[in-house]
């Protein structure tokens, strides 16, 4: 029986020893899932950015390279048309005029997109041909030339800016938003400009054969 006694005795603190490891274990082992998500949590990946409206590379050719898509459309063709109406390097006042001249329209045209208004009284001004001057033989003529995209859009930005800084009496936003108006229907100063210059090619059309 002593013999006995003494061998539990001496089994008993191996067996308390080998529970008090296991139990110190047991939480570790829970604590490692945590660790895992919240290592998975931090690893995870961050929300993408709103994504940039892409710009044609026709857009980029015919509007310039360095030039930035405006904020509220995203187009590379109205950012230009706001560095053009800019004056002395105030952008923000010039971006202003512009927005707030597409709000007038899109009061005063509710059935219509102020954006479709825009684009419709620019590309009604565009001019196709135009006259040069060219020296040949001694003598100088007006030359008729097909214009190309490029110059078409610079064109049609700047007669409509001068039509509208020609007009008086109101912001200009409210002229901005005139001129336009008269661009879309086929009327105004930007229009005006834009038939004299067709119609000068056309009076010099027996001179086209000179344009190499």
């Amino acid at each position: 029986m002593d013999k006995e006694n003494v061998r539990k005795q001496e089994v008993t603190p191996g067996e308390a020893k080998a529970e008090a490891k296991a139990e110190s274990k047991a939480p570790a082992a829970e604590a490692k899932p945590v660790a895992a998500a919240a290592t998975a949590v931090a690893a995870a990946p961050a929300p993408a950015p709103a994504p940039v409206p892409a710009v044609a590379a026709g857009d980029r050719r015919v509007t310039g390279v360095g030039v930035k898509p405006d904020v509220r459309f995203g187009q590379v063709f109205i950012s230009k048309f706001i560095n053009c109406l800019m004056e002395r390097g105030k952008k923000s006042k010039a971006e202003k005029i512009f927005y707030d001249a597409l709000d007038i329209l899109g009061k005063k045209y509710p059935n219509v997109q102020a954006l479709q208004i825009f684009e419709t009284a620019l590309n009604n001004v565009k001019p196709l041909v135009e006259v040069k001057s060219k020296r040949v033989g001694g003598a100088t003529y007006q030359v008729p030339f097909e214009v190309n995209r490029k110059r078409q859009q610079s064109l049609a930005i700047r007669w409509v800016l001068e039509g509208s800084r020609k007009r008086k009496g109101k912001s200009m936003a409210d002229r901005l938003a005139l001129e336009l108006v008269d661009a879309y229907n086929k009327t105004g100063a930007a229009w005006t400009m834009r038939e004299n210059t067709h119609k000068m090619a056309e009076a010099n059309k027996a001179f086209a054969h000179f344009a190499w």
